[in-house]
């Protein structure tokens, strides 16, 4: 693991008391504009007053308890980096469904059941790799920043319901981004890393002057306690069959959000990083499914892992999970104390516009290199081509959609669970036709190096191979036609893929290829061709993860097996 630049404080690292502090502060202002999903809901349900502050710091309660399980390192559950949690739009337009047909009985009560399909889910993750792979991860998180930064412009622009842009909007939201960004670029050391939480407190002092920021409207009649425990006299449960098809989607779509999620927490941490580990990513998993059964319990929507708070460490250069504990900690305690919810409640729509949008850049990229990291042939560009204009055409497109069917709305009223949706059926569709096996003949004569590099490129991109392993694989392949030299009656060249392995076995007639452990010396090199062979078997051992060379009667095959 080799530590990326702009890098401060990694995963297993702590920062200082001090820089904790703010960080998890940061982190927390950041992950409350979730909550304006679960408020959303409530407002829709016909909550206000004490029941509204109620449900805002239910929602509180379970973003701090989400977080922990999301941050946290054990065996079973926990990705084990800095992976807060954050309500989600994926979750929103099902509820929305849920709600108008069971009211918030039924909201809560297949909120359970969306988190039980996802712990099931978690365990054979490793088998489903194929048909989530992680292009389709990164699409996504791609979806994820466009759906970010559009909230966050509409939020921003004061948009409601008569399509008017506000221009005292679009002030607090120019002067909080135009200081998060510069804090971010143009500043080091404590200003940079708390670049976002600055522009916040910016922007509710610029609210504050317009008068735009009204503590008081969020304050009930009968005034507030100093500290209470959230009420759970309204929670209640109920099922439908008729909603497992969308909180299903709902499942597909927020794991493979934490996929995306915990992997860009990975590669935040490590500059050599190629894969994710599918362990984080199933104990991530796993943690979603739990969070999200935990909120359906006490009585709120479902949760997800939260990308802006990702983005908002590749920005700051902070990834300790210890950040992601304090700040889940401090969620926990605020839901006890009725004034931070009435300060969340009524947090100005202008800056949370603006830290949406900040946060969605570094999110969008973020999926956009998951994407580029894959070589994408024909058929993946149509699923990732497609999948990424579904999405665009629902949030495009709004009004049209609001035609289909009922049943159809949660899936086709939300951008990232359609685009998911595509995403997903157009790779097993595309799938059809690919073989996972394939040879190449190469007749005696000079090493065609172009051949080979056409047959594993062209066929790395069918199967959406990562390109620094296909290179590697190109490279094996080839040294070995070259010490093998002109053999007579030609080399058959055999490649076949998993999704976890590149395999190459390379068949021909003659001796087999010596592959030492160790480096010949100098003397050896130099003392016979042979010597030259047996330092391109070292040299082909290094750059393989694993090779084997054998023989059978006067046929002899060299494997070349590289790790995916």
């Amino acid at each position: 693991m080799a530590r990326p630049p702009g890098l401060i404080y990694a995963v297993d690292e702590s920062p200082p008391a001090a820089m904790l502090a703010l960080s998890a502060l940061q982190h927390l202002a950041v992950a409350a504009n979730s909550l304006v999903y679960p408020m959303i809901l409530a407002r829709e349900a016909g909550l206000s007053g004490t029941a509204l502050l109620s449900f805002v710091s239910v929602s509180m309660l379970g973003l701090g308890v989400a977080t922990l399980l999301f941050c946290a390192r054990t065996r079973l559950i926990g990705s084990g980096y800095l992976c807060p949690a954050g309500y989600t739009q994926i979750y929103l337009g099902p509820s929305l469904y849920a709600l108008q047909h069971g009211g918030l009985s039924l909201v809560y009560g297949m909120t359970v059941v969306a988190g039980l399909m996802q712990l099931g889910i978690a365990p054979v993750l490793r088998r489903l790799r194929a048909l989530l792979p992680p292009e389709i991860a990164g699409l996504v998180i791609a979806v994820v920043g466009l759906s970010l930064a559009s909230l966050g412009v509409k939020y921003s622009l004061g948009i409601g319901v008569n399509q008017r842009v506000l221009p005292e909007y679009v002030a607090v939201a120019v002067i909080s981004l135009v200081t998060m960004i510069v804090f971010n670029i143009w500043t080091k050391g404590y200003t940079k890393i708390f670049c976002a939480l600055i522009g916040i407190v910016v922007g509710y002092a610029v609210s504050a002057a317009l008068g735009l920021l009204d503590l008081s409207a969020a304050i009930p009649k009968v005034g507030l306690a100093i500290v209470t425990p959230p009420a759970l006299d309204h929670v209640g449960w109920q099922f439908e069959a008729v909603m497992l098809a969308p909180f299903l989607v709902v499942t597909v779509a927020t794991t493979l959000r934490v996929m995306g999620d915990v992997s860009n927490a990975e590669r935040l941490n490590d500059a050599d990083w190629v894969r994710p580990d599918l362990r984080s990513l199933s104990r991530g998993v796993a943690s979603n499914g739990l969070a999200s059964m935990f909120c359906g319990m006490v009585g709120t929507t479902g949760i997800n892992s939260y990308s802006a708070c990702i983005g908002l460490s590749g920005a700051t250069g902070i990834t300790s999970r210890v950040v992601g504990y304090a700040s889940g900690v401090a969620f926990i305690a605020l839901a006890f104390v009725p004034a931070a919810a009435v300060v969340f409640a009524a947090m100005p729509a202008p800056v949370m516009g603006a830290a949406l949008f900040f946060s969605s850049a570094f999110v969008f990229t973020a999926g956009l290199q998951m994407i580029t990291a894959r070589m994408l042939d024909s058929r993946k560009t149509i699923v990732i081509g497609f999948s990424f204009a579904m999405a665009l055409m629902a949030d495009v497109y709004r009004d049209v959609f609001t035609g289909v069917p009922a049943v159809l709305q949660p899936i086709f009223g939300n951008a990232l669970v359609l685009g998911t949706l595509c995403a997903v059926l157009l790779n097993l569709v595309m799938r059809i036709g690919v073989r996972q096996r394939v040879s190449l003949r190469l007749e005696s004569g000079p090493v065609n190096r172009d051949a080979v590099e056409q047959f594993l490129s062209e066929h790395g991109a069918r199967w959406a191979a990562r390109r620094d392993i296909v290179n590697r694989a190109t490279f094996g392949a080839v040294q070995v036609l070259e010490v093998l030299g002109d053999v007579p009656g030609g080399v058959e060249i055999e490649t076949s893929f998993d999704e976890f392995s590149l395999n190459v076995r390379i068949r021909y007639v003659g001796m087999p290829l010596v592959v030492p452990e160790q480096r010949p010396t100098p003397r050896d090199i130099i003392s016979s061709e042979e010597g030259e062979r047996l330092l391109a078997g070292y040299l082909l051992r290094r750059s393989a993860d694993r090779v084997i060379s054998r023989s059978s009667g006067e046929r002899a095959e060299v494997y070349l097996h590289y790790d995916h």
